[in-house]
């Protein structure tokens, strides 16, 4: 099964922490195909370069530009589509947050359940989120149930980025014309796969938060991406009406 699953991390300047995750990834898939889609400087990017040149299975898609992650995924989405042996694929983000030890339990998810997608969730039993300041879960939980509410899907967590999509969702997602550029196209793809009947499900996952509690969203990202997901509901349920 090694070799039917691919996996896209989207990076911006994390360059200590790409070894790190490969190795990790590796240790649990030997034979994955690993997609690293990075938007850091030319100077940094040189260095990823180094580091993964005598890896093998990895590829690197440099863009040299902060693009926004919605972007960097469906590019790499891209890019394992073109191998025609891939049947499932990863996002985990770079910044070792999610722990690639936890991908057995996607795999289990997935396939006993005959699910198109599997997000990892911190707000269902057995999830959890560490390292983070007590405002900062607050907030996100505060999010996520604004989403479940306004966008009527019943998950829990809909800002994570880690994942597994099977191959069918992977192909509506790369041809889907996503609006969103920053994290919360997150949030735009379960609600596009959701509104196509694709079937989705949760599996509890640990979140380790960076320690020096910054994100790489600012103020303005997360106040558009806010108006951003109330437009996109607000023109779903008018395209319905008329």
């Amino acid at each position: 099964m090694n070799k039917k699953i691919a996996i896209v991390i989207p990076s911006y300047r994390e360059i200590e922490k790409i070894s790190i995750l490969i190795k990790k990834i590796t240790e649990v898939l030997p034979q994955t195909k690993i997609i690293i889609v990075d938007d850091s400087p030319r100077s940094e990017n040189k260095k990823i370069n180094k580091i993964i040149e005598k890896i093998q299975n990895v590829t690197l898609i440099s863009r040299f530009k902060k693009l926004g992650r919605g972007s960097a995924i469906i590019s790499g989405f891209k890019e394992a589509l073109k191998d025609t042996g891939v049947s499932y694929v990863f996002e985990i983000d770079s910044d070792l947050a999610h722990d690639p030890g936890e991908i057995p339990r996607f795999l289990d998810k997935i396939y006993k359940n005959n699910l198109d997608v599997v997000l990892g969730s911190r707000y269902i039993r057995g999830g959890k989120t560490i390292n983070n300041v007590l405002t900062r879960i607050i907030l996100s939980k505060i999010i996520n149930l604004f989403l479940r509410l306004w966008l009527n899907i019943k998950l829990t967590d809909f800002t994570g980025g880690f994942r597994i999509y099977n191959r069918n969702a992977i192909k509506f997602l790369s041809n889907a014309n996503l609006r969103a550029k920053g994290f919360i196209m997150l949030s735009e793809t379960i609600f596009l796969l959701h509104r196509n009947n694709f079937k989705i499900g949760e599996v509890p996952i640990t979140v380790s938060v960076k320690k020096d509690g910054k994100s790489n969203a600012d103020v303005k990202e997360f106040t558009d991406s806010l108006f951003f997901i109330i437009k996109m509901r607000i023109m779903d349920i008018f395209s319905k009406l008329f």
